[in-house]
């Protein structure tokens, strides 16, 4: 490689400047001295022992010197753009733990939000159940709220049906006569009011036993009724709307050959 220099002096010293090699201070001073010739590049002092001033010697060396100043200082400033370069990273990771904190802090804020949305959810879907619930039970008390009270009443039947039945094919003076028609239309007054609110009376004699409706104390071997038919009834069995009250207890007739 050449190397175009330009020598110049001044009072002192004798200016030598190099083109094509960057140095911090580009410009190289030479002074003479007894014996010797002083060189100065950059942060260094260079000495040439020699009775004779051998320019070409020193621009051989001070070309050596050069090109290894010029090493250093590109080698410094490829550890300064490193350094730059860690900085620029360092920067960079700290920017992204902070965006990864702040994501974390989004996301735990999310998972708090899904969370309470949740218990919304479940304290909504608990709330419409129990509506659901009540308007059930609403409905059934609409529906059967009369229930208890029907079935309160049925030993008050029981009685004016025993009552009825009893004195009904009875020769009764005219006083017991008024007495009983009296107490006859009590009867079918109050059994016509119960129908109006949905009880019903449950057929039994001269129908099949039904287990549901039915309730067999007594079983009967005859060949006049045919097998499962019910011939007495020994208390009346009820309905409220579609609701049984309260089972019918009859006697069944039973085949002898069985």
């Amino acid at each position: 490689m050449s190397y175009i220099s330009h020598v110049s002096q001044d009072d002192e010293n004798f200016i030598i400047k190099i083109d094509n090699v960057q140095v911090s201070v580009p410009e190289i001073s030479v002074m003479p001295a007894e014996n010797e010739i002083i060189v100065k590049i950059a942060d260094e002092t260079l000495h040439f022992n020699s009775p004779k001033i051998d320019m070409e010697n020193i621009f051989a060396d001070l070309k050596d010197k050069i090109l290894t100043i010029n090493a250093k200082l590109k080698h410094k400033e490829k550890l300064k753009e490193l350094e730059n370069i860690e900085e620029k990273l360092h920067k960079e990771q700290k920017e992204r733990e902070k965006l990864e904190g702040e994501i974390n802090k989004k996301n735990k804020d999310i998972d708090d939000l899904k969370s309470r949305y949740d218990r919304c959810l479940r304290t909504i879907a608990d709330f419409d159940n129990a509506r659901k619930i009540w308007e059930r039970k609403e409905g059934e008390i609409k529906e059967y709220g009369a229930r208890d009270v029907m079935l309160n009443l049925l030993p008050l039947l029981d009685t004016y049906n025993a009552a009825i039945a009893s004195y009904k094919d009875k020769n009764l003076s005219v006083e017991s006569r008024e007495i009983f028609e009296g107490t006859k239309k009590i009867y079918e007054g109050l059994i016509y009011v119960l129908r109006e609110q949905g009880l019903s009376e449950i057929s039994s004699v001269g129908k099949n036993f039904d287990p549901y409706y039915h309730e067999a104390i007594m079983w009967e071997e005859t060949d006049k009724f045919s097998e499962g038919m019910i011939i007495e009834e020994f208390q009346k069995g009820y309905k409220y709307k579609d609701m049984l009250l309260r089972s019918s207890k009859v006697k069944v007739a039973k085949s002898k050959s069985k």
